[in-house]
């Protein structure tokens, strides 16, 4: 009797799955700058200062950082498909409640917490275990591409957001967009996001690996976590000072929005780029130039000082490096620690960025006060940036999980679990 063969072949399922976590992290890279496109608005309709709407934002940022854990927790327990549609459920359910907000207090419950919640649980660390198990030999270009989905909803979802807040209003395009998210979205990614489970092509690794205490003592994770601190210092500056120090050195407005449109490119080109090369020769290296790349693109834009195709170069080296590190160091962490407990270990990682995003702002805003110019913070950040290129390059890269003995493990077990039954 002959094998009957599946309708969808590994192959189409493995890049369907792509696309899929491609789409989560699209809608949640776009869902960060929600607030960002409507500021002003939202800080009129309900005659607060920015310091107060801030607030907001900030309660937001710390709600994301603090759940990161708890998401990897909850994707090590139960099907990823719940948690990310879940997740969007939540993101939806969250704009119509910031859309319909008349008071301060249902701004922070709705934007400030329920946003907040939906965006961790679309994050990198819900779809990273669930890409990782369909890829072992592409994984570093698998999770390139997804990350670059980020990019792409910047590119996407901002200006389609931009354009229908000016014809309809915050409020309406708050409302349509998060019901859209919540009705459409949600059920969406319960049908696409699927696991990989045992198939004749090959079996599943999700039950190796070593566990979180394991991680937790281990070098690498301290290592690989300071990248991540230093991604979330240096991003941090970019996203809110680049402008102002553009416009200080005697650049326009406008020269500024050129150099972080085209540094949005190239960290399309940048992720894919650096998953390709890591997949051929290994993933410490290309993460360690990501890093260098971001500290000298800091290096370059104080060269650059008034120098509008200078400042274009410095934006491209940090643009190669802005979505890089992401994929990257979760490739890494999937060979190191194997996918048995892959999302606590490796949300408890991620969770670092958005925490030195929230130290760099406040430690660049310090330094301009205190200096009366972005110099210093320039190095600091060229430093850190090159710092991690060689911190990274040191992890060990040998796996802290034995494969064949839980194999070994597992076997032994099966008879008595099958007697069992």
């Amino acid at each position: 009797m002959t094998e009957k063969k599946p309708l969808i072949s590994m192959t189409t399922m493995r890049w369907g799955i792509v696309v899929a976590a491609t789409l989560v992290l699209a809608v949640a890279a776009g869902g960060r700058f929600l607030i960002g496109i409507v500021f002003d608005q939202v800080r009129d309709s309900f005659q607060i200062t920015h310091g107060t709407l801030g607030l907001v934002v900030t309660l937001n940022v710390l709600v994301i950082a603090i759940t990161q854990p708890l998401v990897g927790w909850l994707v090590d327990k139960m099907p990823a498909r719940y948690v990310t549609g879940g997740g969007m459920a939540l993101v939806g359910i969250g704009l119509v409640l910031t859309g319909v907000s008349e008071t301060l207090f249902s701004l922070f419950f709705g934007y400030g917490l329920i946003v907040a919640l939906g965006l961790a649980a679309v994050s990198p660390v819900a779809v990273t275990p669930v890409v990782a198990g369909w890829f072992q030999k592409k994984r570093a270009t698998a999770l390139s591409i997804v990350n670059a989905g980020g990019s792409v909803g910047q590119l996407a979802i901002v200006p389609a957001l931009t354009v229908t807040v000016g014809t309809i209003g915050w409020q309406l395009s708050y409302i349509y967009l998060g019901i859209g998210l919540a009705v459409i979205g949600g059920p969406l990614l319960l049908l696409l996001l699927r696991e990989r489970e045992e198939t004749s092509e090959g079996p599943s690794d999700a039950g190796y690996g070593c566990n979180v205490y394991t991680a937790l003592k281990s070098s690498s994770f301290w290592m690989l976590g300071w990248g991540f601190l230093v991604c979330g210092i240096t991003m941090a500056w970019v996203m809110t000072f680049f402008v102002d120090y553009a416009l200080l050195t005697g650049l326009s407005r406008n020269n500024a929005a050129v150099g972080l449109s085209l540094m949005g490119g190239m960290s399309i080109i940048g992720a894919l780029m650096m998953g390709w090369w890591a997949d051929r020769s290994g993933k410490l290296l290309p993460l360690a130039v990501t890093y260098a790349l971001r500290g000298g693109g800091f290096v370059m834009l104080f060269v650059a000082g008034a120098s509008f195709p200078l400042m274009l170069i410095a934006m491209t080296m940090i643009g190669i490096s802005w979505t890089a590190t992401v994929p990257l160091t979760s490739a890494i962490s999937a060979d190191l620690y194997g996918r048995l407990r892959l999302g606590t270990i490796f949300g408890m990682m991620f969770a670092v960025m958005p925490l030195g995003s929230a130290i760099g702002s406040a430690a660049a805003g310090f330094l301009y006060d205190l200096t009366g110019s972005y110099d210093v913070s320039l190095w600091m950040n060229a430093a850190i940036g090159i710092a991690a290129g060689i911190v990274v390059y040191l992890v060990h890269s040998r796996p802290l999980f034995d494969r064949e003995a839980q194999q070994q493990q597992m076997n032994s077990q099966t008879p008595a679990a099958l007697h069992a039954d």
